[in-house]
C-alpha cells in the first residue's frame, strides 16, 4: 500500500507539470487538456486519500504497531509519513537493535575514510542506502532544526564552530534516529527535559 501510494503521488505530481505547458498550446488544445488533466488529478487523489484511509486503519488493527506509531510522531520533526516508512523498513522495529546499524541502512552513519593504509580523510556516509528513507530523515532533520530549540541550538553552535552545515544536519538525522529508538525502547513518549529545568 505504501509503494502504491508513492507510485501515486509520483503521478500527482507528473500531471501537475501538465499546467505548466498551457501558455504554449493553442486555446482549444488547451482547454482540452486541462480538462483531461483535472479529471486524471480528481480521479488519483480520491485514490490516495482512500489508500491513506486504509494505512490508518490497518495501524488502529494493531495494537502495538499503533503504539509505536505514535510514540515514532512524539520525536520532534518527525511526521506521519516518516513514522509509517519507519515501521515498514524496521519490520515494527524487529530487524534493526540499534539506531546506528537503521541509520547504517539509510545511508546517514559517517565512517573513516581510509585510502590505503596511511591516508585519511573526512568522515564519510555510504551512498549504497535506503534513499528513501535518507530523503524523509533529511526533511525530518530540517524541520527539527526549525522547530526544536535543542537542536537548532547545536546546529548553530556547530556551525558557528566552523563545521559544516550539511555534516551537521547529518549529525541530527543521527540525533533523530536515536531519540526514535530511545522512545521504542522505553515505550514512552519523547520529552524535552530542558522544558522542565529551572
Amino acid at each position: 500500500l505504501y509503494t502504491h501510494r508513492e507510485k501515486i503521488i509520483k503521478s500527482i505530481s507528473q500531471y501537475h507539470r501538465e499546467f505548466e505547458n498551457k501558455n504554449f498550446l493553442p486555446k482549444e488544445i488547451q482547454k482540452d487538456l486541462i480538462k483531461s488533466t483535472n479529471s486524471i488529478l480528481k480521479n488519483l487523489n480520491n485514490n490516495l486519500e482512500k489508500i491513506e484511509k486504509k494505512l490508518s486503519d490497518l495501524i488502529k488493527e494493531n495494537k502495538t504497531i499503533e503504539k509505536n506509531f505514535n510514540l515514532i510522531k512524539s520525536v520532534p520533526g518527525v511526521g506521519k509519513q516518516t513514522a509509517i516508512y519507519l515501521l515498514l523498513v524496521t519490520k515494527n522495529f524487529t530487524a534493526f537493535k540499534e539506531a546506528r546499524q537503521l541509520a547504517c541502512y539509510a545511508g546517514v552513519a559517517p565512517f573513516p575514510y581510509q585510502s590505503g593504509s596511511s591516508i585519511n580523510g573526512r568522515n564519510k556516509v555510504n551512498n549504497l542506502a535506503d534513499k528513501k528513507l535518507k530523503s524523509l530523515l533529511n526533511m525530518c532533520a530540517l524541520s527539527a532544526n526549525k522547530y526544536d530549540y535543542d537542536l537548532k541550538e547545536y546546529f548553530e553552535k556547530k556551525v558557528t564552530e566552523g563545521k559544516n552545515k550539511m555534516l551537521v544536519l547529518n549529525n541530527i538525522r543521527n540525533k533523530i534516529l536515536s531519540r526514535v529508538f530511545a522512545v521504542i525502547n522505553r515505550q514512552e513518549p519523547y520529552v524535552n527535559l530542558k522544558k522542565f529545568a529551572a
